[in-house]
């Protein structure tokens, strides 16, 4: 009986030279795959991004945190002028906020900065006390100040100009201030707590002096010999919030206990608490040497009060994105 041999799969010609239609199939389910592939990969990208793009993150960089009229501050900015200055950020949100008004409203004083007066700036700086700078030294002053500072060098330029704008603005404005005005002549307490300027207040209002309460218990050593005499005040030497009231009491009035904070940026922010008397009142005295250097040091920050209520501004700031930027300061 003949032996029928069996023909492996090895030897079948269909194996080695697969059919067109076969090759084709494959090829199909290859590149299906590779489109699955694809898509699952997209899709998580997607997912990925669109978690950031609303996470606290991402939503709070890309905000805009102070604005002035139509001009912006992006909190990208601000996180690094906070960093910048070791600054708290309700400091700079009133120091970023000032510069915006300062430069908005600066050229219509005459005032503006060119490149060559922020280059002239810079080399008085980078020279210090030497006499000289090569340009060699200079350039590499100033690209290791840009490092340092983690500005741009854009940035870092607009920084000095802005810096330029403000003593120019403050010397035009100082130059102009006058120096006859308004004036209080001005008395005081100060003490360490609210009950003791309270019970200084009651003594007074049963008819004792108010020269010889100050020397007796006024916290202030300097004023405490004078009686408590600051002398003739005029308007804009004392802050502004003191201002208003003092110039609003009577001659021979005493004022409410004021509590007043000393260093407002502090972690511990330390109260005092004052007693004012106004003896006397002249609607345009001679303003003394003294009060008139304050009055012009103080120049830019009087005219800020006003100017402000002239522009229309915009803080984006409320306790989350104060816990956020706080975080982004502490990495």
């Amino acid at each position: 009986m003949p032996q029928i041999k069996k023909r492996s799969a090895g030897n079948n010609p269909t194996d080695k030279n697969p059919s067109p239609e076969a090759a084709n199939s494959s090829k199909r389910m290859r590149r299906t795959g590779f489109i699955i592939t694809a898509l699952v990969i997209v899709i998580i990208l997607i997912v990925i991004g669109i978690g950031y793009y609303f996470s606290d993150n991402a939503k709070y960089s890309r905000i805009d945190i102070i604005t002035v009229d139509d001009t912006s501050i992006s909190m990208n900015y601000f996180i690094k002028r906070t960093a910048y200055a070791n600054s708290d950020p309700f400091a700079m949100l009133e120091i970023l906020t000032n510069e915006l008004i300062i430069k908005q409203a600066a050229p219509s004083y005459g005032i503006e900065i060119s490149e060559e007066e922020v280059d002239q700036f810079l080399r008085i700086v980078a020279q210090g006390e030497s006499e000289t700078i090569s340009e060699i030294e200079f350039k590499e002053w100033y690209r290791q100040q840009v490092n340092e500072s983690g500005f741009s060098s854009s940035e870092f330029r607009d920084m000095v100009r802005t810096t330029l704008i403000t003593i120019s603005l403050n010397d035009y404005l100082a130059e102009r201030i006058p120096t006859v005005a308004e004036q209080v002549h001005l008395y005081y307490i100060l003490s360490a707590t609210y009950e003791e300027a309270d019970n200084i207040r009651a003594r007074w209002e049963a008819g004792e002096d108010f020269s010889d309460l100050a020397i007796e218990a006024s916290y202030d050593e300097e004023s405490k010999e004078a009686g408590g005499e600051l002398g003739w005040i005029p308007r804009g030497v004392m802050k502004s919030e003191l201002d208003g009231l003092i110039f609003d009491l009577s001659p021979g009035v005493i004022s409410e206990v004021i509590t007043d904070v000393v260093d407002a940026t502090a972690e511990e922010p330390t109260y005092i608490y004052i007693l004012f008397l106004v003896a006397e009142k002249d609607d345009a005295r001679e303003i003394d040497d003294n009060s008139l250097q304050l009055l012009k040091d103080n120049a830019i920050e009087s005219w800020l009060l006003e100017e402000m209520n002239l522009h229309e501004l915009n803080w984006n700031f409320n306790s989350e994105i104060h816990g956020w930027i706080n975080y982004q300061l502490s990495k």
